[in-house]
Parts: structure tokens; sequence; C-alpha cells
């Protein structure tokens, strides 16, 4: 299983969204976050509001969505955000007592 962080614009965070149930891809959490560019102005120095969204996926789904993703998120400016992917060791629903693929 992977983690996904979704960092997009708040323009861009329904349309992300919706395609993460087209793409049937489980629960997600979404936060409101605030960050900075390290390249170059206008995005270094300020800080700017983002949206974070959270997903669990099977290792197999990643691939699809990354393409999801990337096609109704980018702007094509810069600053329309990052996807980040981590291992996740094991998963386990709190009223089920599933674990693993089960729980998410």
């Amino acid at each position: 299983m992977k983690q996904l962080q979704i960092i997009v614009r708040p323009s861009k965070v329904n349309d992300v969204m919706d395609s993460l149930r087209k793409a049937d891809v489980g629960g997600l959490t979404l936060c409101g976050v605030r960050g900075m560019g390290r390249a170059e102005p206008p995005l270094v120095g300020d800080t700017y509001s983002m949206e974070q969204i959270s997903v669990t996926v099977d290792d197999d789904k990643v691939s699809e969505v990354f393409d999801t993703v990337s096609k109704v998120g980018c702007t094509g400016q810069k600053g329309d955000g990052k996807v980040f992917v981590t291992d996740v060791v094991d998963a386990l629903d709190l009223c089920t007592k599933k674990t693993g693929s089960d729980a998410i």
C-alpha cells in the first residue's frame, strides 16, 4: 500500500477529488495547508494557501492516480502542487477490525 499526499491549488481541489472518485479511490482526508516554492520567485519567500488530499491505495493504483491528478490538477503555471508517495506498512479499520488493503 502507498499513501499519496496530493497538494493542489484550492481552485483545483474539487476537480481532483472528483477524479479520485472516478478512479475508484476509497476514502480521503482533506486539509488546508500553506507552503512556498524553493526554486524562484514568485513562489519563494511568501506562503500560499493550498489543499492537501491524503489517500491510501494499493501499489498497483499509484500510476492511475498520478495520471488522473496530473491531468485535472495542472493549470500549466508554477505552483500547481506536488504528489508525495510513502509506503504504508499496515492499516486498521477501527470499527470492522479489517487490516491491510481490506481496511482501505
